[in-house]
């Protein structure tokens, strides 16, 4: 039975480091039980995992700003370093890195800058970010900026859409290889990118209101309509979004995860856990990044074969990354 190499689209570890010194090298012990905040994956667990690798976020506060710019650069400045120096790690530039990582048995990482109000107003920047090897661009965090409206907090607007300027922010993304993602937006926003992508688009880390019916959400509108793009929606660890409360098991997740497989396909479906990234809690029979594998595991209990467990858990992710390197312009 071959064994998942893990792609996640979601990991936030950085974020720790910049704020609590958090050392991703070192291996830390486990929480409880759906643990809250963080302390969920470092190197040393994810390569026991079966990782393949992760792309890791990138973030400030979600308001635009020049130091927004600057932090975003000081993280991925720490992510360069961090594989430049530990033999484990393979820094992913390009789709074809991926299989460089699989290659060399090590693990594979890439910054995903989450927020366009990190660009602070300037298009030019998306170049800038291609040229520092980012793997996708989320057109808003938790608020609204000059590009796109979020679907929660700051700025949150059920009506408003993507902007001229973000339609500009997509056509660069496009342009220059990196993954326009429209996790945290709102349903007009989302479906107003994937009009006007010429690539694949990735939802990275969300949960599908027809399971659940939370802002945090992606209907079954823009599961269509991401699907259309030839992209890619991966499925959140965290019971709040998933089922409205702190404590759900992985079968929840799996009722997520196969609403869109039998709406759209197993080709289209993929994980973006968030570990580390501030939830409340993350599902309630994890404790940390190792417990990913109770997906292929839970998958199996479904019926689901081994090929189609190897899509979702990491060949559908490295087969759009693919996909969007593929169109940019040379």
């Amino acid at each position: 039975m071959p064994s998942p190499a893990f792609l996640d689209l979601h990991v936030d570890s950085i974020i720790q480091q910049r704020l609590f010194g958090y050392d991703v090298e070192k291996r830390h012990r486990a929480g409880l039980r759906g643990q809250p905040l963080f302390w969920h994956a470092d190197i040393p667990r994810m390569i026991e995992a079966g990782y393949l690798g992760a792309c890791m976020g990138v973030h400030y506060f979600p308001w635009e700003s020049e130091k927004g710019w600057a932090e975003a650069n000081k993280q991925i400045d720490y992510l360069d370093a961090l594989c430049a120096g530990d033999e484990r790690c393979l820094r992913v530039h390009s789709p074809e890195d991926w299989q460089r990582a699989r290659e060399q048995s090590k693990l594979g990482m890439a910054p995903g800058v989450e927020g366009a109000h990190m660009l602070n107003g300037r298009l030019e920047r998306v170049e800038q970010l291609a040229a520092r090897g980012v793997a996708y661009l989320t057109l808003a965090h938790f608020s609204s900026n000059h590009a796109a409206t979020s679907s929660m907090g700051r700025g949150a607007n059920e009506i408003d859409g993507l902007t001229a300027f973000g339609r500009e922010v997509v056509a660069a993304c496009n342009r220059f290889g990196i993954a326009v993602d429209v996790a945290h937006l709102n349903t007009p926003s989302a479906l107003d990118a994937c009009a006007a992508a010429k690539a694949p688009i990735f939802c990275t880390h969300t949960g599908v209101k027809a399971i659940h019916d939370h802002a945090r959400n992606i209907s079954d509108k823009e599961i269509d309509a991401i699907a259309q793009t030839g992209g890619l929606i991966g499925l959140i660890f965290a019971p709040i979004f998933l089922a409205g409360k702190l404590k759900a098991d992985t079968e929840v997740l799996l009722n997520h995860l196969e609403h869109v497989v039998e709406r759209v396909g197993v080709d289209f479906v993929a994980i973006g856990s968030d570990y580390d990234g501030w939830l409340p809690s993350i599902l309630s029979d994890h404790r940390d990044c190792r417990d990913i594998n109770r997906i292929p595991d839970g998958l199996r209990k479904r019926g689901y074969g081994e090929a189609d467990i190897l899509k979702i858990c990491g060949e559908n992710a490295e087969r759009v990354f693919r996909g969007v390197w593929a169109l940019r312009e040379a």
